[in-house]
């Protein structure tokens, strides 16, 4: 009797066991839900680097004098960061599609009511700060037209062609054929404010920051070498006033232009304000998708340094194998 008193004891520590993992699995799901729930403003800094609003413009093969007009937000990333899109798709109530080419996969949503009820009003928001503000404002402009039906009668579809004119890098080679006189308007005034929000520069820089680990020759290093970390973020030169409120921001780095392209950047190189500024600005403003893997590789390189084990060969190595990894390394490799 006792023994049978123990079998059925055990058995039901079994099932009380299994049931308390069954629990714990759930809440762990639940917790990562929570913790992978993205910021609206993440979301708009990181659109500010990787989205696009675009109009396409085709011609109706079943009649002549007829074109379709078609409004399309994209997020387009490699295939790598492809759980990244399923993370904004979320976001965004699960609307659009997610579509893979190769080692190119897209987020689009081209559903004109998606657009109008969700997409619009979120960046009316949660407002875009680089230039692409100003594409989202013709964006809109056209979006508008679409919904009023004016895209069906020739005076509503030259306004359209004279904002697509001026949206993103203009007409295409074709489209200025097929409309000679479309006249180019005025892009909006861009708003920077003066304090940018700090999850807006986390979702920035996971779509369009770098992290960089220079190692140079260098005679007067015992180890022959030296070792700088650098943070950069880099954009259009129409974007010089953001960057340089960036910077006031982050109270680091320095805006330089490129020498030969029309590019600026704001480069982070002080070692100080690396390590007690930016990585615990993006310790609590998460970097997302594959390059929050850069992230922890560069924080371990900056662990080394902080050390001063990057003036020993040890060290050195190690933050050679850390850099051999990191950005277009981590994307190439086939074990990723």
């Amino acid at each position: 009797m006792v023994i049978n008193f123990i079998d059925t004891l055990c058995i039901n520590n079994n099932k009380l066991n299994k049931m308390m993992n069954k629990i714990n699995n759930k809440l762990k799901k639940m917790m990562n839900k929570i913790n992978n729930k993205l910021n609206p403003n993440w979301v708009t800094g990181f659109t500010d680097g990787e989205g696009s609003f675009m109009i396409l413009l085709e011609k109706n093969k079943k009649s002549e004098n007829k074109w379709q007009v078609k409004p399309c937000f994209q997020i387009a990333l490699h295939t790598k960061d492809k759980d990244l899109l399923l993370q904004i798709k979320s976001f965004f109530g699960v609307i659009g599609n997610i579509n893979t080419y190769s080692n190119l996969t897209s987020y689009k949503v081209i559903k004109i009511n998606d657009i109008i009820k969700i997409i619009i009003p979120h960046f009316e928001k949660y407002s875009l700060i680089t230039q692409k503000q100003a594409d989202f404002i013709i964006f809109k402009n056209i979006v508008e037209l679409i919904s009023k039906g004016e895209h069906l009668n020739e005076k509503g579809l030259v306004k359209i062609i004279n904002f697509r004119a001026s949206l993103n890098n203009g007409l295409s080679d074709k489209l200025k054929i097929s409309f000679p006189n479309a006249i180019k308007l005025f892009k909006s005034e861009v708003k920077i404010p003066n304090n940018i929000d700090l999850y807006w520069i986390a979702g920035f820089f996971s779509g369009e920051g770098c992290f960089y680990i220079n190692i140079t020759k260098a005679i007067d290093y015992k180890i022959g070498y030296s070792i700088r970390l650098q943070i950069i973020f880099s954009q259009h030169s129409r974007d010089k006033i953001l960057l340089n409120k960036l910077m006031n921001t982050l109270k680091c780095g320095r805006v330089f232009k490129h020498p030969k392209r029309d590019i600026m950047s704001l480069v982070i190189s002080n070692f100080e304000d690396i390590y007690t500024k930016i990585i615990p600005l993006f310790n609590e403003y998460k970097i997302k998708g594959i390059k929050s893997l850069d992230y922890e590789d560069f924080c371990k390189a900056a662990e080394i340094v902080k050390k001063g084990d990057h003036i020993k060969l040890v060290g050195l190595e190690q933050i050679k194998l850390i850099k051999s990894k990191m950005n277009k390394k981590r994307i190439n490799s086939k074990n990723f």
